[in-house]
């Protein structure tokens, strides 16, 4: 009988702390694109304008740690021969319903989002906000690999 209550306070005393303990993230993960849209927002038209479509490789990397609102981003994209890099600490994460998953991030004198939408492959970086909105935005297609990308 000793045994069978050692056991089981052994159990309960294991699935309590299982439930307690946080899962740590220790992640990252490389996106790669081969082209990207570039909007800028238009206060007269109050919208977006497409200011250049550019078809020239982009590395996102993604680096989480402990949570997933705790890493860092850097954007590392290729525009005219000249490499030009965005980078900050992230400091927030949500996930909707259908997938896509959204990080805040803070840079010393930046702040933007980046959104990735598994379905459609493509990850959304807007940046440089002013009072109501953010004012630039790169939209990068993704390319995985063994993904067939011929014309």
């Amino acid at each position: 009988m000793k045994h069978l209550i050692t056991s089981f306070l052994l159990l309960v005393t294991i699935i309590v702390t299982a439930q307690t303990v946080p899962i740590k993230v220790n992640e990252q993960r490389r996106f790669n694109s081969d082209s990207r849209l570039f909007y800028v927002w238009n206060q007269e038209k109050d919208a977006y304008d497409l200011k250049d479509t550019e078809f020239e490789s982009s590395i996102i990397d993604i680096r989480e740690i402990n949570t997933k609102s705790n890493g860092y981003i850097i954007i590392s994209l290729t525009d005219d021969g000249k490499t030009r890099l965005y980078h900050g600490s992230i400091v927030n994460y949500s996930m909707d319903d259908e997938g896509i998953s959204t990080w805040i991030m803070r840079s010393k004198s930046a702040r933007g989002k980046l959104v990735f939408d598994p379905a459609k492959k493509k990850i959304t970086y807007s940046f440089e906000s002013n009072e109501t909105r953010y004012v630039k935005i790169f939209v990068f297609n993704l390319y995985f690999p063994g993904d067939e990308n011929v014309e």
